[in-house]
């Protein structure tokens, strides 16, 4: 559906004025139900809560640090029980530079000097929570004394946002020592060619997404430390108890790129510092997002004697739709609906350029958004309602754990936004940049 210029600048212009706050709203204690619901969850309005989730004796928020959930696992009441001191087995995102679940450009094997844009999701690797700490800590250690990240990767193919390039295989079998898919060629004039062996220790991030806390972490979950649900939450949003309960663990290295979740979200820093970059959902016309094929991350590891660099050969292997209903179907690669441009990128690009510069013009819409960063540290709650657009990284290795409610489909929200899902420019319209 096609709008004219005119009409998404007064869409941006109503948005600004009418709905985006210039800051988020910080409450020192929980509101009550009423009160939450009818100053922000009927508004759609994010908002920072403190003391939400207290201690035991109620006297604090409640804290815990990586160090403390290892202690916690390791001596659980079910080890107690059974006189063992075995720790919990975490599924774990593993990517070669920390972006993962992004679009990123990556270089198709077998065709010198081709390049094209995709959806890049992480590996993922099994390992217990104390290996985990200590693989997170190695890497950050090594990350740190390169000393900055554009120089740790100087060895490395970037695209034009700063990622790493890597060789795209259509499947896992592909033979990863294959040098054809190697090409000193440029996806950008700004890339620099590569050796693919990264020789840097790998991200790892504990971002499972699949009710962690009661299903992988079940252990941890029923020590009793959390609670089941947040009650004037759940009362407020009236869609019954939690959907998932998710645990969250990384460092300053991770980040996870702009998305929106189809729920109701109350994030909790445990320790540390969580970083929001929030766009309201009336932003979906302007942020550039697209179809792009989909594929994962594949390391193969040369892992040498113990007080040697250890090294990593990145790949991305191809997602197929394992739906598809015949053979010839299945074999297509899967494609994915997601933001391209990374915002923090456009918000820097405006600040120094008056969004002239060249992300500015390759992502035009985007200066017509509505970018708000929150810093939410240890013992804080943030409210992010259904819809809201988000980036998320970490300031240091910080904890986090969150809830998720089903919001409500039978609500105007829904419908207003499936319109504007549907609104583009009208082409050849020429886009101005200054808001």
């Amino acid at each position: 559906m096609e709008a004219s210029a005119e009409a998404l600048s007064i869409l941006s212009d109503d948005v600004r004025g009418l709905w985006c706050p210039q800051s988020i709203p910080v409450l020192n204690e929980p509101p009550s139900s009423l009160e939450f619901y009818r100053n922000f969850v009927s508004k759609s309005m994010p908002c920072i809560i403190r003391n939400a989730i207290r201690s035991e004796d109620g006297s604090t928020p409640l804290l815990l640090s990586l160090d403390d959930l290892v202690d916690i696992c390791t001596n659980s009441s079910d080890n107690r029980k059974h006189n063992e001191s075995k720790d919990m087995l975490l599924t774990v995102d593993v990517t070669p530079d920390g972006h993962g679940d992004c679009i990123r450009t990556v270089r198709k094997r077998g065709e010198k000097g081709t390049h094209t844009r995709m959806f890049v999701k992480p590996e993922e690797r099994q390992m217990t929570m104390t290996q985990f700490r200590e693989e997170l800590r190695r890497g950050h250690k090594e990350w740190t004394q390169e000393g900055e990240k554009k120089d740790n990767n100087s060895d490395l193919l970037q695209d034009e946002d700063g990622l790493e390039v890597h060789d795209l295989y259509i499947d896992d079998d592909d033979d990863y020592n294959n040098n054809d898919a190697q090409s000193n060629s440029s996806p950008s004039d700004n890339a620099v060619p590569t050796d693919p062996t990264k020789k840097m220790a790998s991200v790892l991030y504990y971002s499972r997404q699949n009710d962690c806390l009661r299903t992988e972490l079940q252990p941890l979950f029923d020590e009793g430390i959390f609670p089941q649900s947040i009650a004037f939450a759940q009362e407020a949003f009236d869609t019954g108890p939690p959907d998932a309960i998710n645990l969250w663990i990384g460092d300053e290295r991770s980040v996870s790129s702009m998305h929106k979740d189809h729920y109701e979200n109350l994030f909790h820093v445990l320790h540390g510092e969580k970083l929001f970059t929030l766009c309201p959902p009336a932003d979906i016309p302007f942020l550039h997002e697209g179809d792009f094929e989909s594929g994962t991350f594949s390391s193969k590891s040369h892992n040498n004697k113990s007080h040697e660099p250890r090294t990593c050969k990145w790949s991305v292997v191809s997602d197929h739709d394992n739906n598809a209903s015949n053979q010839s179907n299945h074999d297509k690669t899967s494609t994915v609906k997601w933001i391209e441009p990374d915002i923090d990128k456009v918000i820097a690009d405006s600040n120094h350029n008056n969004g002239n510069g060249g992300y500015g013009k390759r992502f035009p819409l985007m200066h017509h958004a509505h970018p708000i960063q929150v810093r939410v540290k240890a013992g804080e709650m943030l409210y992010l309602p259904a819809l809201w657009f988000h980036r998320v990284t970490q300031t240091c290795e910080t904890v986090g754990i969150n809830y998720w409610y089903d919001m409500k489909f039978d609500s105007s929200n829904w419908c207003y936004f499936n319109f504007l899902q549907q609104l583009k420019p009208k082409e050849g319209t020429p886009i101005n940049n200054n808001k």
